[in-house]
C-alpha cells in the first residue's frame, strides 16, 4: 500500500534523487514566533519566500537530503551557506541520515557568515514521520510491534534528538494504510504542535479525496502538502488547487526527474535565455515556472521547489534563480500552465 520508488539521474547537478509520501494553530495556542528575517549568505541574497497560517515564512526551496548519505552534514552546511533557507529530511534511516543533517545544521549556525552568526528562526527545518511499510525492519527508528501513536511519538522524539530544535513542519511521509489510521498518527502530531515543539503539519504523497477529508476532520490544519510533479499524477493540478483555496504550501518533487520533456519545451527555453540570460538553464527555467505557479495566491500559500543537488555551483545557481520568479511573464505562465492541464 506504501509505495516509496526511487529515481536516480547524473547531470551537472549530481544526484537529482527524492523520496516522499500540512497546519493553523488551534485557537488558544501561542503565537509561533515572528516571521524570520533573511539567512546571511556568501553567494546569495534572499529570495521571495511563502507565507504560512501564523504568518510564518516557507522558503522557495528546501534543499532534499534523502540518498545523500556519509555526505549528508557537509551537503547541507554547504547548501545553507550558499543560500538555502530551509531543510527537508525524513526519519527513516532507510534512506536519510537525519543525525547527520542535524550535525550540518549544528555546523552551519555556530559557524559566522560575514562575521555574523546566523539566528535558529532564519531557517525553516522539515521533518517527516514514515509508515512502517516505508522502513526498513532491521534498522527502523520505531519498535515494529508498538502501538501506531507510540510509532509515531518514537519517531518524533527521534527527530527532536536529531535535530535538536523544534520543527518548523512535520509531515506523515503517506497516509497510512487506512483513514483512521492516518488520521489518529495525525492527531498524535497535533499534541507536538500544541506542545510547542512543531509549529506546521503537512502530509506528503496524498491524492486529493485524502487530504479533503484529513483537513475536514483534524483540528489543526494541514499547511503543507509535497508531491511529486509529474504527467502519472496529472502534475497534481487538483491538490494544488486545494491548497491554493486554503492557503496551504504545496512542495513539489521530481521536478527535473520527472518532466524531461518540460524541459525540451519552448517556455522553458525562453525562459532560460529571457530571464536567465543563459540558454543552459533551462533546470533553473523549469524551476522558476513551478515557483510561478503559486504567485499571487491570494490566501497565502504558494509552491516551493524540494532540490537535492549535491553541486555547490547548481546550489547557488538555482538560489539565484529562485529570487527572478517575478520575472516569468503572464504570458509564459499561461503557456506553462497549458502544457500541464492547469487553468489560466
Amino acid at each position: 500500500m506504501h509505495i516509496y520508488r526511487r529515481l536516480m539521474t547524473i547531470n551537472r547537478r549530481g544526484f537529482s534523487a527524492e523520496i516522499r509520501r500540512p497546519g493553523t494553530m488551534r485557537p488558544g495556542t501561542p503565537s509561533p514566533p515572528p516571521p524570520p528575517s533573511p539567512v546571511p549568505s556568501e553567494e546569495a541574497g534572499p529570495a521571495p519566500s511563502l507565507t504560512l497560517p501564523g504568518s510564518r515564512t516557507h522558503p522557495l526551496l528546501l534543499y532534499g537530503t534523502a540518498w545523500k548519505k556519509g555526505a549528508t552534514a557537509e551537503l547541507v552546511t554547504t547548501a545553507l551557506r550558499t543560500g538555502f533557507q530551509g531543510v527537508d529530511t525524513a526519519c527513516q534511516p532507510k534512506h536519510y541520515r537525519e543525525d547527520l543533517v542535524g550535525n550540518g545544521l549544528k555546523e552551519f549556525l555556530m559557524t559566522s557568515v560575514r562575521g555574523q552568526h546566523t539566528p535558529r528562526d532564519t531557517l525553516f527545518i522539515q521533518s517527516k514521520f514514515t509508515s512502517p511499510g516505508g522502513q526498513d525492519p532491521r534498522n527502523c527508528p520505531y519498535k515494529l510491534t508498538l502501538p501506531l501513536a507510540s510509532m509515531v511519538k518514537m519517531s518524533v522524539t527521534t527527530s527532536l534528538a536529531h535535530l535538536d530544535t523544534y520543527l518548523d513542519a512535520l509531515l506523515l511521509h503517506s497516509p497510512m494504510e487506512t483513514h483512521a489510521e492516518t488520521l489518529e498518527a495525525y492527531r498524535v502530531l497535533e499534541d507536538y504542535v500544541r506542545l510547542e515543539k512543531i509549529w506546521h503539519l503537512g502530509v506528503s504523497n496524498v491524492a486529493l479525496p485524502e487530504l479533503e477529508r484529513l483537513y475536514e476532520e483534524c483540528q489543526v490544519k494541514p499547511a503543507i502538502v509535497q508531491n511529486r510533479f509529474w504527467p502519472g499524477n496529472n502534475w497534481d493540478v487538483d491538490v494544488r488547487r486545494f491548497c491554493r483555496d486554503h492557503g496551504m504550501v504545496w512542495q513539489s518533487f521530481w521536478t527535473l526527474s520527472g518532466n524531461p520533456q518540460l524541459l525540451k519545451s519552448g517556455v522553458v527555453q525562453r525562459v532560460a535565455i529571457r530571464v536567465l540570460e543563459d540558454s543552459d538553464k533551462k533546470e533553473e527555467a523549469l524551476y522558476l515556472l513551478v515557483l510561478a505557479l503559486g504567485r499571487g495566491w491570494e490566501k497565502g500559500g504558494g509552491v516551493a521547489i524540494l532540490d537535492g543537488t549535491t553541486r555547490e555551483v547548481a546550489m547557488k545557481s538555482d538560489c539565484e534563480a529562485a529570487a527572478l520568479v517575478g520575472e516569468v511573464s503572464d504570458a509564459e505562465l499561461g503557456e506553462f500552465k497549458g502544457l500541464i492541464g492547469e487553468e489560466v
